[in-house]
């Protein structure tokens, strides 16, 4: 594993950090190891040179639906860019640190709707989450609730009345920090409930000690954690299969 570790070295992004930090996911290596495909969770993460016959070996095995495509080599850039099948757009990478402002937070955690309720995610509402397209992925990459407690995970739940209208969780638990997720019901969105969801999230990772880690799939996302007090980094390529889209 440490051999296959020098692959992403001297890697910026904080997911590829932590990830290997604590042994999470998978590292695919081409047989003459000059390049490999680092799976965590639904990210897939191509390193080294690029090469078309390891990339559609595993393509045709493992698959590429659902999966979100980041990579800091310039050779797999090129590569992933020639490809029909894939979709690109651009993400949005923040700090691994930041000095949240406590009556900032508390203002966004006060614009709660006075008929919606905040609530951590129990069991049943993690079952839950998975009932739906739009909060399927705050499950993150855990076999089950047990799972996810038993990692370090955590979250929060909206709900106007019984309905889960918006959650937040962790994706990913990592040594000292954790990968957050949001998603909102699209027919609820434009409400500011994220920025409700993440200000709870933030409070409650301050009192575990554990840093709530941003990655913004888009730019309503950026704009919360930047609402949020994160600090901007930059933006960078990503790419999904196209056939995504059409599930």
């Amino acid at each position: 594993m440490n051999k296959k570790h020098t692959f992403f070295h001297s890697w910026s992004k904080n997911m590829v950090r932590y990830g290997l930090q604590a042994d999470l996911g998978q590292i695919f290596t081409n047989t003459a190891e000059t390049s490999a495909l680092y799976q965590l969770g639904n990210f897939l993460f191509p390193a080294g040179q690029a090469d078309p016959e390891f990339w559609q070996n595993y393509s045709s095995q493992s698959g590429l639906a659902d999966k979100i495509i980041i990579s800091e080599e310039p050779s797999w850039q090129q590569f992933l860019d020639s490809q029909s099948q894939l979709h690109q757009f651009t993400r949005y990478a923040f700090a691994d640190r930041a000095d949240f402002d406590a009556e900032t937070l508390g203002k966004w955690q006060s614009s709660l709707p006075a008929d919606v309720q905040l609530y951590p995610i129990e069991e049943n509402s993690y079952t839950l989450l998975a009932e739906e397209s739009w909060s399927h992925d705050l499950q993150g990459d855990f076999t089950d609730f047990a799972h996810f407690q038993a990692a370090g995970g955590f979250g929060f739940v909206l709900c106007l009345g019984e309905e889960i209208i918006a959650a937040v969780s962790t994706g990913l638990t990592y040594h000292g920090a954790v990968e957050i997720e949001i998603a909102t019901k699209p027919a609820c969105q434009g409400q500011g409930l994220a920025k409700v969801l993440g200000a709870a999230m933030i409070v409650e990772s301050q009192k575990r000690s554990v840093f709530p880690l941003w990655d913004a799939h888009n730019e309503a996302s950026k704009k919360v954690a930047q609402s949020l007090g994160y600090q901007l980094l930059g933006a960078y390529r990503a790419y999904e299969w196209k056939g995504s889209f059409d599930q």
